[in-house]
């Protein structure tokens, strides 16, 4: 490697820290919470093992279970150095991006043989908005680690057969099988191996792939049927195709209007947005589908007459399609997002990058100005991604019909009431969650998403002392779905509530078994919910027994550590036995009481301060 070259990926990794370098302590969002944030099984390095096995590994939640136990290492890396300190989980992602940016130097090198193309197409990737999910959203990390081994394993392929280079087939084997142990996206790799050969190596003669498939193809189509196995073996495969998002008519339509969405967001990513306002396409025959389906196809058929002048063209132009192929063909819930351009982006820059090269672009002004201003696009839509309030108001400023960025801003916004301590400002911020919450469930009102938001609906009702609003939006909630588990968790605090209330002994106490059964019903539908370990805790308490209410807050909090709420909970269990134990041992109690309500209070759950604040009171009484 030369000078020029050790300098240019230099500039690459510099420039993704300006860009990014400022934003290390965005904090988590989104899918975090069940896949990392509550995820007990990556905070021990003992269970990375069981990442390679189980997709249950993926989330608290075994139904949220994905294989992507590569994902899952890094996970586990990140908490083994840092706990829960976001910056960790940032600055890995920084690190990965930063280095997808030189590899796409390296490959667009590799494919046009013209350094200033490569350098030109490291930095735009580098800086391209969309850009800005993976680096921000440490969830989307699985997006750019199976871009990072897509890349290598196109890299290496095209130079093992450009160059005559057997050995290298092994490290394009390797970088393989990591792609797909990161997401299963990378699936789509060995036809794009093979539309390099037919373009590149086989002088688009199909009977020359043909005559070498089995020894330059053969071992990596190998390697993914054995992946499909494995898959299907682990019960992931069946999992994934038996329960579709929606009917597979409607997401083929919607997903060719899509093919005319994205290469928009690509050119002018001016807009973006965590969740795009985007519909389901009401049939093949709709308006936006046959524009789209017209466009896609004249494209395809200018490229493919004019391949053999345009094979580069032609090669990122499939490359970006297959990519997206996975996302296409199966159901997702949510039906656009910018993490899914991520590796089309890559080829998307290799090719602005070769026309500004074809167009003889003289000088680097403007390649200057076009990664100045994509560079300053991605440090201000960095700050979007501050906090969960910042990205779900931006969310539904932009895209106001979607009941998921309503849903998500009302709990930014119920997160906020409950630290709030004024009670002017605390109604406020109740009177906008349950609008947000309103309005997610008028947009989906036969949906999951919908049925989330009456049901935090009836917790803000909750919170307001609407005992009566609140359980019948919890019951209409579970009318529509038994199986909803926060909803039954919520009904069990309304027997809890009411029960406490109760001046007679008996009802009290049918009342608190009546919770204590609801909350085990949530229980056996999601074993590792946190909220309904620590209320099944309260109940206990509430009942006098108090060694099964320390198990049961014990459990929670080895699901969600950093729970304010359970941590006071906690805090209030032990100042309750330090008054019933003999005075010798009342101190110790009394301390224990104090560290759980310093922890709480450590998390930003300020309703612990009442707590603390008493227990020291009795600390100083007895010294």
């Amino acid at each position: 490697m030369n000078l020029e070259r050790k300098y240019d990926w230099v500039l690459i990794l510099v420039l993704c820290g300006v860009v990014y370098g400022g934003f290390l302590n965005n904090t988590f969002h989104y899918d975090d919470e069940h896949s990392i944030q509550q995820n007990p099984h990556i905070r021990q390095l003992a269970n990375i093992p069981d990442f390679f096995s189980d997709p249950a590994q993926f989330s608290v939640d075994a139904d949220k279970g994905m294989y992507r136990p590569l994902l899952l290492v890094s996970y586990a890396l990140n908490f083994a150095l840092g706990g829960f300190s976001v910056t960790g989980y940032h600055l890995l992602n920084l690190l990965i991006h930063g280095l997808n940016a030189c590899l796409v130097r390296w490959l667009a090198l590799r494919l046009t043989g013209d350094a200033r193309v490569g350098l030109v197409a490291g930095l735009l990737f580098a800086v391209h908005p969309l850009g800005t999910e993976p680096v921000n959203y440490i969830s989307s990390r699985s997006d750019s680690l199976a871009a990072l081994f897509a890349l290598l394993a196109l890299g290496f392929f095209v130079q093992a057969e450009q160059d005559q280079q057997p050995r290298l087939r092994t490290w394009v084997r390797l970088s393989l099988v990591l792609a797909l142990l990161s997401k299963e996206s990378a699936i789509v790799l060995p036809a794009l191996f093979v539309l390099y050969d037919y373009l590149f190596l086989s002088r688009q003669q199909w009977r020359g792939v043909w005559a070498q498939f089995w020894r330059r193809h053969g071992p990596y189509w190998g390697l993914t049927v054995a992946y499909l196995l494995v898959l299907s073996v682990n019960g992931f495969l069946g999992r994934s195709l038996g329960k579709p998002a929606r009917d597979l008519g409607d997401h083929w339509a919607t997903q060719i209007k899509a093919l005319a969405y994205y290469p928009y967001l690509m050119l002018m990513p001016a807009r973006l947005n965590v969740e795009h306002q985007f519909s389901v396409a009401p049939g093949w025959l709709a308006l936006p589908v046959l524009l789209a389906l017209a466009l896609a196809l004249s494209a395809a058929w200018l490229l493919w007459r004019h391949r053999r002048q345009q094979d580069q063209a032609v090669f990122l132009v499939v490359w970006a399609l297959l990519a997206l192929l996975p996302v296409m063909l199966m159901p997702l819930n949510v039906l656009v997002n910018e993490r899914r351009l991520y590796l089309p982006c890559a080829a998307f820059c290799i090719g602005l990058a070769w026309l500004l090269r074809a167009g003889r672009v003289r000088g680097w002004a403007l390649v200057g100005a076009l990664v100045v201003v994509a560079g300053l696009s991605s440090w201000r839509r960095s700050q979007v991604w501050a906090d969960e309030m910042s990205l779900w108001s931006d969310a539904v400023k932009k895209a106001p019909q979607m009941p998921r960025a309503q849903l998500y801003l009302g709990n930014a916004y119920k997160e906020i009431a409950l630290e709030e301590m004024g009670r002017t400002g605390r109604s406020a911020h109740w009177a906008e969650a349950a609008e947000h919450y309103r309005l997610a469930a008028k947009y989906a009102p036969n949906g999951d998403l919908g049925l989330r938001g009456l049901n935090n609906q009836g917790s803000v009702l909750y919170m307001l002392n609407d005992y009566a609003g609140a359980e019948k939006a919890w019951r209409q909630a579970l009318a529509q779905n038994p199986r909803f588990e926060d909803a039954l968790v919520n009904l069990g605090s309304f027997y809890l509530t009411v029960g406490r209330a109760q001046p007679d002994r008996t009802r009290r106490d049918q009342l608190l078994h009546q919770a204590l059964d609801t909350y085990q019903q949530a229980l056996q539908i999601r074993p590792n919910h946190p909220e309904a370990h620590s209320n099944v805790g309260v109940v206990l308490q509430e009942l006098g027994q108090y060694d099964e209410a320390r198990d049961a807050y014990a459990r929670a909090l080895h699901i969600a550590p950093n729970d304010g709420q359970v941590l006071k909970n906690m805090g209030s269990l032990f100042a309750v036995l330090a008054q019933q134990v003999p005075p010798a041992q009342r101190r110790a109690y009394l301390l224990q009481a104090r560290e759980y309500y310093s922890s709480a209070l450590s998390f930003g759950y300020r309703q612990a301060g009442e707590g603390l604040a008493q227990v020291d009171r009795l600390l100083q009484a007895n010294p």
